[in-house]
C-alpha cells in the first residue's frame, strides 16, 4: 500500500519548490504562526511532516512550499524565533546575488 510514488505523491516530494527544516521544543510553536509566516512570504504549504530527533529529543517540523528560493520564509522564521535546522532549495537565487552585489558596491566605496 505504501510504496515510493505513492509517498513522493502524498508528501509532494517531486514537485517544484523548497523544504525547510525548523527544530523545536514541542512546547514552543504554534503551527498556525509557522504556516502564517511562511504564508505572508507569498508561499504556499504543500506538505507537513514531523518527527521527533532522537538525538535532542527536539521535535522537527518538515514543511514543503511551492518557492524555488526559501530565503525570505527562513529569514521571517528566524526572525520570529523558530531555529531553522536546514533548508534546500534548487539552485542559487537573487537574494544571495543581491547580497554578493552590495557587498561588492561596499568594498569598492571603500577602496
Amino acid at each position: 500500500m505504501f510504496n515510493k510514488e505513492f509517498l513522493n505523491e502524498m508528501y509532494n516530494a517531486d514537485s517544484e519548490g523548497a523544504l525547510i527544516a525548523v527544530e523545536l521544543d514541542q512546547q514552543e510553536f504554534l503551527l498556525s504562526h509557522i504556516i502564517r509566516l511562511i504564508e505572508d512570504n507569498r508561499a504556499r504549504v504543500l506538505s507537513f511532516f514531523s518527527y521527533n530527533d532522537e538525538e535532542t529529543g527536539r521535535l522537527v517540523l518538515l514543511f514543503k512550499i511551492d518557492l524555488e528560493d526559501a530565503s525570505p520564509v527562513v529569514r521571517s522564521l528566524e526572525r520570529f524565533n523558530y531555529p531553522v535546522k536546514f533548508y534546500r532549495q534548487k539552485q542559487a537565487l537573487p537574494d544571495e546575488i543581491m547580497k554578493n552585489r552590495v557587498d561588492e558596491l561596499i568594498h569598492y566605496i571603500e577602496l
